[in-house]
């Protein structure tokens, strides 16, 4: 073989082995809308990674991106994760209860409606945008599968003024 073609062969595996670790670690995402108003805005640019939430690896709290049907449309969404299997979801009066526990949720703008009481099922997750007023969420869509995750917020790399670790 000549040396032009060993080059060649080596920097296509170099390109295959880059593109397979973004695809399994980290995956580039815009947002778009507004459901994740005060913490995303639409045009953020976020790194999710796969590999974390295909591990089990997402708590209360993390920002996760799923497949989801919001009004008829079959669209990419970013939620936050507001209660896992077992864990019993209350929402009264605008306040919301996990196991018992109201939450404390600075991060969340308008108003959360609804009411809600339940156990989350085993392999569910219960998911709210911030932007409760304008969020489709478990509210109307129910909990959603593990299996449905597709990444969980790791990274918000722009705007660069708000660069931040989740």
């Amino acid at each position: 073989m000549s040396k032009m073609f060993k080059e060649w062969c080596k920097d296509a595996m170099l390109a295959v082995i880059i593109v397979l670790i973004l695809y399994f670690f980290l995956w580039p995402m815009s947002i778009e809308g507004d459901s994740m108003e005060r913490s995303f805005f639409a045009g953020d640019k976020v790194l999710i990674s796969k590999v974390l939430t295909m591990a089990g690896k997402y708590q209360v709290g993390d920002i996760i991106v799923f497949r989801g049907n919001d009004r008829g449309k079959d669209i990419q969404m970013i939620k936050r994760v507001i209660a896992v299997s077992g864990q019993k979801v209350e929402i009264n009066n605008g306040k919301v209860y996990i196991d018992g526990v109201l939450q404390q949720e600075t991060y969340v703008e308008g108003t959360t409606k609804g009411n809600v009481n339940m156990i989350v099922p085993e392999g569910e997750i219960f998911f709210m945008g911030d932007n409760r007023e304008f969020s489709c969420d478990s509210r109307d869509m129910g909990t959603i599968s593990t299996k449905k995750l597709r990444g969980k917020v790791v990274l918000r790399w722009f705007p660069f003024t708000k660069i931040t670790l989740y």
